[in-house]
């Protein structure tokens, strides 16, 4: 069943990945993807971010929200790890701070978050805002879509596109879901945007059970919207740990 909603996500919804409360007036993340060692959870290592990693930000002041997405359902060739540390800064000069900080100050933190797992490099990407500020929530289902652009579509079509959607869906659905398109990508290539979006758990299952009964593709298709997109989609679970500023 959750791979008919996957599928039926990527076809109606095409240019979406998730983001509810995730710094909306962010201009850059970064994201590592990170393998568990042998014992260690992914709740573990969210514990270590929202409060050994949440007091390293305080004490130094950095201007930086971060989340620990659960990988639950990931398409190839982003399928191996098994979370990702998600960061989101409203500069490149907050991301150097915290660099700086880091490399001068943050060499017992980095060894106790390696005795739990190890990450590959980091991705870089601009953010933009295409739904409404929502309440921070500790915990929500998070859905990021990996997008190609149509033949004939650019980013300003979906740039166009995303926003509508996003407000036929809490429309249509009677919920509050919220969106963020990822483009500009440093350090990965192959797709052209993502489109993340998220919400309350209760605001999530709306949407995915619309998918399900056909409710939401009738929604998208009396409202004549087609998608400008063929997307991959991926179900994480976000857990926060630091709050955006």
């Amino acid at each position: 069943m959750i791979r008919k909603i996957l599928t039926g996500l990527a076809l109606c919804l095409s240019p979406f990945a998730v983001a509810d409360d995730h710094m909306p007036q962010s201009a850059v993340v970064e994201v590592q993807e990170c393998m568990l060692k042998e014992g260690a959870s992914p709740f573990a290592v969210a514990a270590f971010g929202a409060e050994d990693f949440k007091q390293f930000v305080a004490d130094n002041d950095i201007n930086v929200g971060a989340y620990l997405w659960e990988a639950v359902a990931v398409n190839p060739p982003f399928d191996e790890a098994d979370f990702r540390w998600v960061m989101y800064y409203p500069t490149w000069d907050d991301y150097y701070k915290l660099r700086g900080e880091f490399l001068a100050k943050g060499a017992a933190m980095y060894a106790k978050f390696s005795a739990m797992a190890s990450c590959g490099k980091s991705r870089f990407a601009s953010t933009m805002p295409t739904g409404p500020s929502l309440e921070i929530s500790k915990e929500k289902p998070l859905i990021a879509a990996v997008c190609n652009l149509n033949e004939g579509m650019t980013m300003q079509d979906a740039m166009g596109f995303v926003p509508k959607a996003t407000a036929l869906i809490n429309t249509s659905m009677d919920t509050e879901i919220s969106t963020f398109v990822w483009s500009n990508p440093v350090g990965v290539s192959g797709f052209d945007y993502l489109t993340i979006f998220t919400g309350e758990t209760s605001a999530m299952t709306k949407m995915m059970n619309g998918v399900a009964d056909g409710s939401l593709f009738q929604a998208f298709a009396e409202a004549g919207m087609a998608p400008v997109a063929e997307c991959d989609t991926n179900l994480h679970h976000s857990h926060l740990m630091v709050a955006p500023q």
